[in-house]
């Protein structure tokens, strides 16, 4: 891959950077790719023809790096940010998502007991990743609780 896909791409040139010789993994929804001439960075490819867990990905990140902000009237959380793998581009039609590459799935032992956040629902080992200094990541996060993450009334009885 000549230059980096940052921001939002046309499809193409994700299909050119993947390296289909080097599939990653694959789930329910989607395949996990390396790409070519990078070994820091996946590229997950839907398969169906709606491509929801990619765009949910994006959109929680872009969230997540708005949390980290100081906004008048809300409280900031920049700390919930480093909990997830980072995602750098996501394709016009949203079939394909580039995000950072880290080793997992962690052992069933290592998923973090506290700090989840309450609406991300899938806490399968193959959900999270490792940094190379041990520090755990969510690395699929396209399974969110949405009736749990946007009821006010609903997240406030969970809190109590």
């Amino acid at each position: 891959m000549t230059r980096q896909l940052i921001g939002i791409r046309p499809d193409h040139e994700f299909e050119s950077a993947i390296d289909r010789m080097r599939p990653l993994g694959e789930g329910t929804q989607r395949r996990v790719y390396a790409v070519e001439g990078k070994d820091d960075v996946v590229i997950k490819e839907s398969k169906g023809p709606f491509h929801h867990s990619n765009f949910v990905e994006w959109t929680i990140w872009h969230a997540l790096i708005k949390m980290g902000e100081e906004i008048s009237g809300n409280e900031a959380n920049p700390e919930l940010i480093d909990m997830f793998a980072p995602c750098i581009s996501i394709s016009h039609s949203a079939k394909f998502l580039m995000m950072k590459r880290f080793d997992g799935p962690i052992g069933a032992t290592e998923i973090p007991a506290k700090g989840i956040p309450f609406w991300f629902n899938d806490k399968k080992p193959n959900a999270f990743g490792k940094t190379k200094d041990g520090v755990i990541k969510i690395i699929d996060y396209g399974a969110v609780d949405f009736y749990d993450a946007l009821n006010p009334k609903n997240r406030n009885l969970l809190q109590q």
